[in-house]
């Protein structure tokens, strides 16, 4: 048997997230037939994480183990043509045995794309805000929001810590794109976070209301949209 380490993009529109699901398309379950079909034989993957339903990921990272029937180069081909259009196998690389996709992760960098307009051409992957977005006050809330501490006031149904390495925060014209990079993430966190800032982007938040959020004494502001976000890269 080989260790094999797959990065993968995919448009997340269509797929009932990364897990497997019985009777749901997701990415975890276009994989493993595709891989039944070149192999005869049931095999699990393991994801670098689980995205939700409409979240789309630049590099996701699986890893697993196969016969060695196939080069890496063939075996990448392979599956490339047993799944469907919106799933690309970008690398296919041997790798040690002990690697883990999703514990051998030291931190995962997600990112999420604003469009401060409206347009059909963005509508897959951007989430589109009609009013005026205030930057300067979104800037200012990344800077509470990063550090180590308790996320549940965040998230959905998880509780725990996470450290929150980084988050920037840039604009192109009428895209904006908020980059968080953590060591872990809790479900759902990533969207609860840019819900927070989008908030005090619309002036919704008085000055100290975004640390109150964090520590509960307020409700959290609505999550933004799964299909803005993308699994941009994962760090080992």
């Amino acid at each position: 048997m080989q260790r094999i380490k797959l990065i993968i993009e995919y448009d997340g529109t269509d797929f009932y997230g990364w897990q497997i699901q019985p009777h749901k398309r997701t990415v975890q379950g276009e994989i493993e037939n595709a891989l039944k079909t070149i192999y005869k034989i049931r095999i699990r993957i393991e994801g670098s994480g689980r995205t939700d339903r409409g979240v789309h990921a630049y590099e996701q990272v699986v890893s697993f183990n196969v016969p060695e029937k196939l080069s890496t180069f063939e075996l990448k081909n392979a599956i490339n043509g047993n799944v469907g259009h919106d799933i690309l196998i970008k690398e296919c690389v041997k790798v040690p045995s002990n690697f883990h996709a999703r514990y051998s992760a030291k931190s995962r960098i997600y990112q999420y794309q604003i469009y401060n307009g409206e347009t059909v051409f963005r509508r897959r992957y951007f989430f589109q805000v009609k009013e005026k977005l205030n930057f300067s006050l979104m800037e200012e809330a990344t800077r509470k929001i990063i550090g180590e501490r308790e996320f549940s006031y965040l998230a959905t149904k998880d509780k725990g810590v996470c450290n929150i390495k980084n988050i920037s925060i840039k604009k192109e014209h009428k895209k904006i794109y908020i980059i968080v990079e953590a060591d872990h993430f809790l479900r759902r966190l990533v969207l609860g976070i840019v819900g927070l800032i989008l908030a005090a982007g619309r002036e919704n938040l008085r000055s100290g209301d975004v640390q109150k959020v964090l520590t509960g004494e307020l409700r959290r502001p609505r999550n933004a949209q799964p299909k803005g976000l993308f699994l941009l890269k994962v760090l080992y």
